[in-house]
């Protein structure tokens, strides 16, 4: 469950349960939150978590973007800093054509794709890893998994290290 606030008076909610139980949304809120009180709950939308990545990242001279490109569990958060460092390398290509005088064709889209597809492609396997894991982890009955991420939670040189690779 993710707090992710829109405004000073409104906060998306943003969870994931396993085989769509059916939960008392407010209750479970209740329970996580500590800093929000509830008013009202606007809408409750639900969808089937999958990953996915595109085969081909353009067609001609349409480029696709942000959850087409790559959906991703919400377990990491990433899905959005994933299409921000898209969209930044794509600025990167139009400058670099602006810049030698280039026309700005659908060469745009082959390099973009050759520059990025991979590293999507692996951050989201990733993210999807960790998601899997966590649910054997339930599954089993182990909390192996979750102790070591704490422990390494509170490590400042951990810390840095995935920060900056989430960054």
């Amino acid at each position: 469950m993710a707090f992710l606030p829109i405004s000073s008076k409104k906060t998306s909610v943003v969870y994931s349960v396993r085989n769509y139980g059916n939960i008392d949304l407010k209750k479970t809120i209740e329970k996580y939150n500590t800093k929000y009180s509830i008013t009202k709950i606007n809408q409750i939308f639900n969808f089937k978590l999958i990953s996915s990545n595109l085969r081909n990242y353009y067609h001609k001279n349409i480029l696709a973007f942000g959850e087409l490109l790559h959906k991703v569990h919400p377990l990491a958060g990433q899905g959005f800093n994933m299409s921000i460092r898209d969209i930044k390398l794509l600025l990167e290509l139009i400058k670099f054509k602006i810049d030698h005088g280039l026309e700005l064709d659908n060469s745009i889209c082959k390099n973009f794709e050759n520059k990025i597809k991979y590293k999507n492609y692996l951050f989201s396997s990733g993210i999807d890893f960790i998601y899997e894991f966590f649910h054997l982890e339930s599954k089993i009955e182990n909390s192996i998994l979750s102790n070591s991420i704490k422990v390494l939670g509170k490590n400042k040189y951990a810390n840095k290290i995935f920060t900056s690779l989430a960054d």
